[in-house]
């Protein structure tokens, strides 16, 4: 059992018990990433000799300006999530505390059970002298904004080809932004966070910002994921080297790839089902499922050593505590 104490805005802490992953869990999620991944491995060794004769050269320049550029876009993701947090009564920090909470608490991602990365991120607040419900909650439905902009995004970029769709591409852009402006209003926001008071046995949050917040949230996310595509795009360059006018669709895998791997929340960080999503698009762009089973394993340390060096970073500039809250 693992045991999340938090502090509630007023003082009084209320203190939950998270059951930790059953063992049938834990097996379905290692079943489900081996599977996963096991389809991508196979997937670069039954084209292995295109794999060989592809002529593979890395950048490193260009290769650490990607990595250097996904950590200003993870940067970014914590301003976004700063301008949740502040929609709500008794939001507040900075982001300095809330980029140290983002990155240090990223790491938890990668365990299996979902919940430690929340774990980390209830104890940084409190260390941070923020409340933690609050930040975790407002946590969540910053993720909720970025899911609904990924959907954005995808359906802008991506041919419906590729996923076996024959449908028009407009009507598709059309449906993903009706829904993603349309979530994001406070009528619906609140309604999910009504569901709260049963996990938590709390006074439900509220969200006090308008539709039109909302709607700037959704489309500063949808920056984010822009940005984040042509970070990807500087890193598939540096590996094994794409044209520039494959950005849009480069920004429609990445963000397709991470919403399935949120949707898929038994795998954590969304191990294998980001790598499969990656491979199975990104082989046209790429110049064969070989090479593109290839480039999403090594995607995935990528993002990785972008974090550790974004967490590195923080602790860098803050090696202790912040309890201001300021």
């Amino acid at each position: 059992m693992a045991i999340l104490e938090v502090a509630e805005p007023g003082g009084t802490r209320v203190t939950g018990r998270q059951a930790a992953p059953s063992l049938g869990r834990r097996a379905l999620t290692v079943a489900f990433v081996l599977v996963t991944l096991g389809f991508v491995v196979a997937t670069v060794a039954n084209n292995w000799e295109q794999v060989q004769a592809h002529p593979w050269s890395i950048d490193w320049v260009r290769l650490a300006l990607s990595t250097g550029a996904l950590v200003v876009v993870l940067g970014f993701a914590v301003a976004v999530w700063y301008r949740v947090l502040l929609r709500f009564e008794s939001g507040r920090g900075n982001w300095k505390s809330l980029a140290r909470i983002w990155f240090l608490s990223s790491i938890g991602r990668y365990t299996p059970g979902k919940i430690w990365q929340f774990v980390a991120a209830a104890a940084l607040a409190k260390r941070a002298g923020l409340a933690p419900v609050v930040v975790l909650t407002s946590l969540v439905v910053y993720m909720g904004f970025g899911l609904l902009a990924a959907g954005v995004v995808s359906a802008a970029t991506l041919p419906l080809s590729v996923l076996g769709l024959d449908v028009p591409a407009w009507t598709t852009l059309a449906v993903a932004a009706a829904a993603a402006f349309g979530f994001c209003h406070p009528a619906v926001i609140n309604g999910a966070l009504r569901l709260v008071p049963r996990a938590v046995h709390r006074e439900v949050l509220v969200w006090e910002g308008s539709w039109a917040d909302g709607i700037v949230i959704v489309s500063a996310s949808i920056l984010y994921w822009g940005f984040y595509g042509l970070a990807f795009y500087l890193f598939l360059d540096a590996v094994v080297g794409v044209p520039y006018e494959a950005i849009p669709i480069l920004a429609g895998i990445n963000a397709l790839s991470f919403l399935v791997g949120y949707l898929f929340f038994i795998a954590p960080a969304g191990l294998g089902a980001r790598e499969l999503i990656i491979t199975v698009l990104l082989a046209s762009v790429v110049g064969g499922a070989g090479i593109a089973g290839a480039v999403a394993v090594l995607s995935r340390l990528w993002v990785i050593a972008a974090e550790l060096i974004g967490a590195a970073l923080v602790l860098a500039v803050s090696p202790g505590t912040t309890n201001d809250g300021s």
